[in-house]
């Protein structure tokens, strides 16, 4: 990575012009920080990505009024592993390592469905997993990495020619509400806490995708027992998260939480929200980073 005090490190593929603009408006935006703190800002520093303006990353840090960066600074307020991978090969430089501030999610490499499921049967005692070749029944197949969106039902149990090595198998959970409309949990895990959690009602044929109806901010106290978030808490431990959205869904039979998926770099908050509950979401994301991003030892709570 090159020295650029005032400036950020645009991907490879990106166009030279792109790249001066992009430097630009990062000049720019630093100047105003500075303005508003009445001296250089603190320094947020991810690497190897940087994250785009459409990342809540970039959104908590605009109401922060931090720099947001993947250049090296002398004295970061805050450093994190940002790589939009779901196996994380890239080798944190030095500057990072030895650095004394904190780098969150430094060892959140794998994010694979099988590896998720591992630490929810640890932590909460049962899984989404099922055994394709003996379970009968419909249930779901998915993709291994993260962020496909591409589940779909399927009949069990199937034969060895129909089984899928980059594949996971899971119950088919019934997260519907009480007039039968489905429905995921998107909640913010940040250091040890559940600042926020959404409610995304999606239609049944659009389930496994990205594509909602509807979303608001429900109450993280109501979404979720005591129980459910200590057992969060250990499994996010287990699998060396500091920040990172997870989608949770409930199932209706048997009232059990699922917690499917784990996000390190996600997009928000939910474009669905009305204008109103984005700005709440936001200041409420960027109170809760603010507060986790203070001086930290390996005394401090989880």
């Amino acid at each position: 990575m090159k020295s650029n005090r005032f400036g950020i490190n645009p991907a490879k593929d990106t166009p030279l012009l792109e790249r001066f603009f992009k430097n630009l408006r990062h000049r720019v935006i630093l100047l105003n920080d500075t303005w508003v703190h009445k001296k250089r800002p603190p320094a947020f520093v991810t690497y190897p990505d940087l994250p785009s303006r459409r990342s809540a990353v970039h959104k908590i840090c605009r109401a922060l009024n931090w720099e947001l960066t993947n250049v090296r600074r002398s004295t970061p307020h805050l450093l994190m592993r940002f790589e939009d991978e779901t196996e994380k090969e890239i080798t944190l430089p030095n500057w990072m390592s030895e650095s004394n501030c904190i780098t969150w999610n430094k060892q959140c490499t794998d994010i694979r469905k099988s590896i998720l499921e591992r630490a929810h049967q640890e932590c909460f005692g049962y899984g989404m997993g099922v055994d394709a070749f003996n379970f009968v029944g419909s249930m779901v197949v998915k993709s291994e990495r993260n962020a496909q969106h591409d589940g779909r039902i399927i009949q069990g149990p199937i034969t060895a020619k129909e089984h899928r090595a980059d594949s996971v198998y899971q119950i088919d959970i019934q997260n519907v509400d009480e007039s039968g409309r489905y429905f995921d949990y998107r909640l913010v895990y940040i250091r040890g806490s559940i600042p926020l959690a959404y409610r995304k009602y999606k239609a049944k044929s659009t389930r496994f995708t990205n594509m909602c109806e509807s979303a608001c901010i429900a109450e993280v106290t109501q979404a979720l027992s005591n129980q459910e978030i200590r057992l969060i808490q250990q499994m996010m431990r287990l699998l060396h998260v500091d920040y990172a959205e997870l989608d949770a869904l409930r199932d209706a039979k048997s009232g059990k939480l699922f917690v499917i998926d784990v996000n390190p770099t996600p997009w928000g908050p939910p474009a669905e929200l009305s204008a109103e509950q984005q700005v709440i979401a936001i200041q409420t994301m960027a109170n809760a980073f603010a507060e986790a991003a203070t001086p930290w030892s390996p005394t401090s709570k989880l």
